[in-house]
C-alpha cells in the first residue's frame, strides 16, 4: 500500500511543472559524441539495450548493467564512453530535443504500445489517476498525451521524424516489429550506424541470451537480489500482469481492441501510423 502511494505522489509531481527543470537537469552534461536510443514507453527498449549491452561490453546483460554502461537520460553522468570517437550510448523516452545529436528511434504500433501501457498502470494502480480507470477513458487519456509524461505516442513519433536529425542522416528509424523479425540484421544496422563493424557470431549468442524466456528469468532474478526498483518500477499485480517483461507480442491488438478503439486510434495518429509504415483500416479480427 505504501509503495503504491509513493508510485501515485510521483506519478503526480511527474506531471506538474516540476519536471519542466527536472528534465532540464537530466539533459546537462551531454556531449557531441554521445547517440541515444529513443522510444516511446513499452517500444522495446529494454530488450534492445540488453542485446546491445552483451555486443558491446562482452559480458552477460543484467537489469543493473545495463544502467552502468547503456544508462537512462536521468542517470548518465559519470558513466564511460562505449562508441568509437568517445561517445555514450544512452536511452531516452523524451521528445526530440536539441540536446540529440544522433539517434535510433525505436518504433512500435501504437496499438500494441497502448495495451503494454495500460496494462502497466492498472498494475502499478495508476490508471484512475489519469482517467477513469476503464480502458475506454483511458484510451482518451493516451491519445491526448495525457497518460505518460513525454505527451502522446504520435506527438512523441512525429517529434523525432521531424527533427534536424531526420534531415541529415543522423535518425535511424526502426520498427521494433522488424527488430523482433530479424534481431541479427537490425542489430548489425545499428552497429553500422554507430561506427561499429558487426560481429555476426557475437550478436546472435546476444540474441540468443535475452530471449522472452531468459529475459523473464533475468527479470525475476533482479526482483529476488531486491532490484525491483532497476527493474523499472516493478509492476505489481497478479503474475501476468504484475511482470515488466510482456509478452513483447507483434500484432497482439487484435481481438483486445474494438473497432471503435481503433477507430479513434487512427483518428489521432493515423498520419504518424502511416509515415512508419503501419497499415490502418483494419479490424479487430484474431490472427491465427
Amino acid at each position: 500500500m505504501m509503495m503504491q502511494t509513493y508510485r501515485r505522489i510521483h506519478a503526480k509531481a511527474a506531471r506538474s511543472s516540476i519536471r519542466i527543470p527536472l528534465v532540464w537537469y537530466w539533459h546537462l552534461g551531454l556531449k557531441a559524441q554521445d547517440a541515444f536510443l529513443a522510444s516511446y514507453p513499452r517500444a522495446g527498449s529494454t530488450w534492445l539495450r540488453f542485446m546491445l549491452y552483451e555486443v558491446l561490453c562482452g559480458d552477460n546483460a543484467g537489469f543493473r548493467k545495463i544502467e552502468d554502461r547503456l544508462p537512462e537520460i536521468h542517470t548518465h553522468r559519470g558513466i564511460e564512453p562505449i562508441l568509437p570517437g568517445g561517445g555514450r550510448l544512452i536511452k531516452t523516452h523524451e521528445q526530440y530535443r536539441n540536446d540529440y545529436k544522433k539517434a535510433v528511434l525505436l518504433v512500435r504500433d501504437i496499438r500494441d504500445v497502448f495495451l503494454s501501457v495500460y496494462r502497466g498502470c492498472v498494475a502499478n494502480g495508476l490508471a484512475e489517476l489519469v482517467s477513469k480507470g476503464d480502458i475506454d477513458s483511458f484510451l482518451m487519456s493516451f491519445l491526448e498525451g495525457r497518460s505518460l509524461t513525454m505527451g502522446s505516442w504520435q506527438q512523441h513519433t512525429q517529434s523525432w521524424l521531424e527533427s534536424p536529425l531526420a534531415r541529415n542522416n543522423s535518425l535511424l528509424v526502426m520498427r521494433y516489429e522488424e527488430l523482433r523479425k530479424n534481431p541479427e540484421q537490425k542489430i548489425g544496422e545499428i552497429l553500422q550506424f554507430l561506427g561499429i563493424t558487426p560481429n555476426y557470431g557475437i550478436i546472435r549468442q546476444a540474441i540468443e541470451n535475452n530471449s522472452l524466456q531468459q529475459m523473464r528469468a533475468k527479470e525475476d532474478k533482479a526482483k529476488k537480489a531486491g532490484e525491483q526498483a532497476i527493474v523499472l518500477g516493478g509492476y505489481k499485480g497478479p503474475e501476468e500482469q504484475g511482470r515488466f517483461v510482456g509478452k513483447g507480442s507483434v500484432g497482439g491488438w487484435r481481438g483486445k481492441l474494438t473497432d471503435a478503439q481503433l477507430k479513434l486510434i487512427e483518428q489521432y495518429a493515423g498520419d504518424v501510423m502511416t509515415a512508419v509504415g503501419y497499415e490502418i483500416g483494419q479490424v479487430s479480427e484474431v490472427v491465427c
